[in-house]
């Protein structure tokens, strides 16, 4: 298998858990607070994570600059799914993906401004048509209040969080190996969530579907979504990784119906597709004369 298949399957992966894991999110979040659940689901994650770092372990490089950058993804990585919590619990699982999906557009600006990846006009192009699919899916409200736009700005928060993981992990993934760098991160991760008192004291009242639940959403989301999309970095670059992840809002719809029994509008689904299709547009190829 050559790198370039490799890093589809990769990123495939990384597609498929990210469809799932919105699901159990909001699974977990009518059981417990958002912190709590964070915290519950980093702890799944790093347990998930142990046997491949502590394989990889001989291959993990130590300097400042390592621990500068983990220390900035783990503290990326908390906001960003704080801010899924937020989301998912004031609007459809599937239009926080949807809306998620900006990801994609940040990750190359941060590229660029950090990595001095090329960027071209089409990204800008690009930008609009996320702005106007977001503001399409607001119309069902017919009211243009900020109330209205806070599980969108919760998620846009959440899709700068993971671009910003992104870019940090590509920074340093050829000195680090992914589950190593994965346990790093989320040990942070759960040190400072465990400094909060409604923390300590929640996770004592966690039962048993409690915790499948957020054992599920870890499991999709921050192992087989975040490591193997991290992955797929050293043989992708960003942008061809993210946008195969743009296909994910698909699987939360259908997960959606199934579990919940509800589905997005079709003002919703139709601001949903004009924010996709910019981001698609962006990677088609351009037409030579």
């Amino acid at each position: 298998m050559d790198n370039k298949t490799k890093g589809i399957c990769l990123a495939l992966t990384a597609m498929i858990g990210s469809g799932i894991f919105a699901i159990p999110y909001r699974l977990s979040l009518e059981r417990a607070d958002p912190l709590t659940v964070v915290w519950g689901i980093f702890v799944c994650a790093l347990m998930f994570s142990l046997p491949g770092a502590w394989i990889s372990r001989k291959k993990m490089k130590y300097s400042l600059k390592i621990g500068l950058v983990t220390l900035a993804i783990s503290l990326s990585g908390l906001i960003a799914n704080y801010s899924v919590c937020r989301a998912v619990l004031q609007d459809s699982p599937t239009l926080f993906n949807l809306v998620s999906k900006s990801e994609i557009l940040m990750a190359i600006i941060l590229s660029w401004i950090f990595l001095k990846e090329f960027i071209s006009i089409r990204v800008w192009i690009s930008l609009i048509f996320v702005i106007v699919g977001i503001l399409v899916m607001k119309l069902d409200s017919i009211n243009f209040e900020i109330y209205y736009f806070y599980s969108s700005l919760w998620a846009l928060l959440a899709a700068f969080g993971f671009a910003l993981m992104a870019v940090l992990a590509k920074s340093i993934i050829h000195e680090i190996e992914p589950q190593v760098l994965n346990i790093f991160r989320l040990s942070i991760a759960i040190i400072v969530l465990f400094g909060f008192k409604e923390v300590r004291i929640d996770i004592l009242n966690l039962n048993v579907e409690e915790w499948i639940y957020l054992s599920f959403a870890a499991f999709c989301g921050p192992f087989l979504g975040r490591i193997s999309y991290t992955y797929s970095l050293r043989y992708l670059t960003i942008s061809k990784s993210v946008i195969i992840g743009s296909f994910s809002p698909v699987i939360t719809l259908i997960l959606e119906l199934l579990v919940f029994g509800s589905i997005i509008s079709w003002i919703e689904a139709l601001g949903g597709f004009i924010l996709l299709s910019g981001i698609i547009w962006l990677f088609l190829p351009k037409i030579k004369k």
